[in-house]
C-alpha cells in the first residue's frame, strides 16, 4: 500500500533535517564567510560563497544518533595569474585563514579538496576552494595533486531541479528516503554524490506521459528504486558515473570495484523490500514491510492531528507571521482559491565586472548583500481575466532598523502566458 500520509509524517518527523539545525547552518556559514573575508591570508580575494551538495540540492537529512550531518559550500576567490601555476596556493590560503583563526583554528582539518570545520556532536562544514578562470572555466583545487579540477556546482543544482520537476517534486524526497535507509537502517553503502547522480539519471522525461508514474512519494520511490536496480543489474563492472553538469568530470574515484559490487547486490535486496511493501494488501502488513525497509521509525500509526487533517491547507488558513507596519495579506483583500498553479523564476544579478545571473534555487535560498533579485512570472493556468500582484516582506533587525520591512501589495503590469498544469 502507498500509505501517503504515513510517508509525509515519516519525512517530517524522522527524515528531514529540522528547521533549527538549518537555521544554525545558515548562521555558521555566514560566520565562516565573514572570517574568510577578514583574513589577511586571503587579502580581500573572497568574491562569493556558493552552497553545493545536499544542502544546495535540498536532500540533506537528519543524522543518525551520535553522528553528524554535513554541508558543503564553495568559497570563490579572485583569479591570481601568479597562483595558477601552483593551484594549491589558493587552497593553502583558505587553510591558513581558517587554521590560524581564533575560533576555527582548533575546529579545522585539511582535506584534499576542502577544509573541514567540525562542530562537535552536531555537524561539519566542508569549505571548497573555487575559482572562475578568465577563460570561463570553473575549477576547484585538489591540493594533494596540485591541480585544478573542472566543476559546475550551479549546473548540478539546476540539473537536480529539472529532474525534481519531472517527478512533481518527489525526487528530492525519494533521495532523502534512500539516504535515511542507508544511514539509519544500513540498507546499503554508497557516497551521497553517487547515489544522487544515479537516481537522477534514471528519471526519464518520457515516463511523464504516464501521469501516475511519479504521482506521489511512495510510487516515485517504487519506480525509481526499480529503475535504478534494473540499470545496476545490467552493469557487469563498475560503471563510470559522470557529473551531469560537467562532462569532463567523473565521480569514479568515490568507490572501488568491491564497493560497487556490494552496493549493486545490497540495492537489489532493498528494491525487493520496497516492492513487497508497496504491493502489500493490508495496511498492517504494509506498515510492517515498510518498517523492514526503513526501520521502526516508520510510523505504525498516524498522529491524531495528522490523521484528521488534509495534506494541504488553504492559504487563508496559513498562520501569519508578526505583521509589519503597513503590511497587507492577500487573503484579507481577495478570496483565495488554491486550485490553480503559477510558476515563478528568480535570478540573482551579480554586481561585478563580469555580469552573471544565478538561479535562486542554485544558491539554496541564500543571497549575499548588494545583490539584485530579478523575478519572472513564467506562467499560470489560472483562467483569464486576472490581475497579478507582488509583495516584498523583509525580515530581521537590520531591515526593521532601516524601516524596510515593507509588506505592501503592488499590482504588476505584465502579460503572463498560459501553461497547462502550472
Amino acid at each position: 500500500m502507498k500509505l501517503i500520509q504515513y510517508f509525509n509524517q515519516f519525512l517530517r518527523d524522522a527524515v528531514n533535517l529540522n528547521q533549527t539545525r538549518l537555521n544554525d547552518l545558515d548562521t555558521r556559514v555566514d560566520r565562516i564567510t565573514n572570517a574568510l573575508k577578514e583574513a589577511g591570508a586571503l587579502d580581500g580575494r573572497v568574491l562569493d560563497t556558493v552552497p553545493q551538495g545536499s544542502w544546495a540540492h535540498r536532500t540533506i537529512i537528519r543524522p543518525a544518533a551520535d553522528l553528524e550531518f554535513d554541508a558543503d559550500f564553495l568559497v570563490q576567490l579572485t583569479e591570481d595569474l601568479d597562483w595558477n601555476d601552483n593551484p594549491r596556493t589558493y587552497a593553502n590560503a583558505v587553510w591558513t585563514a581558517l587554521s590560524t583563526h581564533s575560533t576555527y583554528g582548533e575546529m579545522s582539518t585539511k582535506k584534499d579538496r576542502c577544509v573541514r570545520v567540525t562542530y562537535a556532536n552536531d555537524c561539519h562544514i566542508d569549505i571548497v576552494t573555487y575559482v572562475v578562470l578568465q577563460s570561463g572555466r570553473e575549477v576547484i583545487v585538489n591540493r594533494s595533486i596540485n591541480q585544478f579540477e573542472d566543476t559546475n556546482p550551479i549546473g548540478f543544482t539546476d540539473w537536480i531541479q529539472e529532474k525534481d520537476t519531472l517527478t512533481g517534486g518527489n525526487l528530492r524526497k525519494v533521495i532523502r528516503l534512500l539516504k535515511y535507509a542507508r544511514d539509519h537502517h544500513g540498507a546499503f553503502k554508497v557516497k551521497s554524490i553517487l547515489l544522487t547522480t544515479m537516481v537522477g539519471n534514471v528519471v526519464d522525461n518520457w515516463r511523464t506521459y504516464d501521469a501516475d508514474y511519479y504521482k506521489d512519494v511512495p510510487t516515485t520511490l517504487l519506480h525509481l528504486t526499480e529503475d535504478l536496480d534494473a540499470w545496476l543489474q545490467q552493469q557487469w563492472t563498475k560503471p563510470s558515473i559522470t557529473d551531469p553538469s560537467c562532462p569532463t568530470t567523473t565521480f569514479d574515484h568515490r568507490w572501488t570495484e568491491t564497493q560497487w559490487s556490494a552496493f549493486k547486490n545490497a540495492f537489489h535486496t532493498f528494491a525487493e523490500l520496497v516492492h513487497d511493501a508497496y504491493h502489500a494488501e493490508t495496511r498492517d502488513d504494509s506498515i510492517t514491510k515498510w518498517q523492514d525497509v526503513f526501520g521502526t521509525a516508520f510510523p505504525s500509526a498516524l498522529t491524531a492531528s495528522r490523521a484528521a487533517s488534509t495534506e494541504t491547507a488553504s492559504l487563508s488558513h496559513t498562520p501569519k507571521r508578526q505583521r509589519a507596519p503597513g503590511e497587507v495579506f492577500i487573503d484579507e483583500k481577495f478570496p483565495v482559491d488554491t486550485r490553480y498553479h503559477v510558476t515563478i523564476r528568480c535570478e540573482i544579478a551579480e554586481p561585478r565586472n563580469r555580469a552573471e545571473r544565478r538561479f535562486l534555487r542554485a544558491r539554496a535560498g541564500r543571497v549575499a548583500k548588494q545583490r539584485k533579485l530579478v523575478f519572472t512570472l513564467v506562467g499560470t493556468d489560472t483562467p483569464a481575466p486576472y490581475d497579478v500582484y507582488w509583495k516584498v516582506r523583509n525580515q530581521g533587525g537590520e531591515a526593521a532598523a532601516k524601516g524596510q520591512l515593507r509588506g505592501d501589495l503592488n499590482p504588476a503590469l505584465l502579460e503572463v502566458p498560459w501553461v497547462g498544469g502550472g
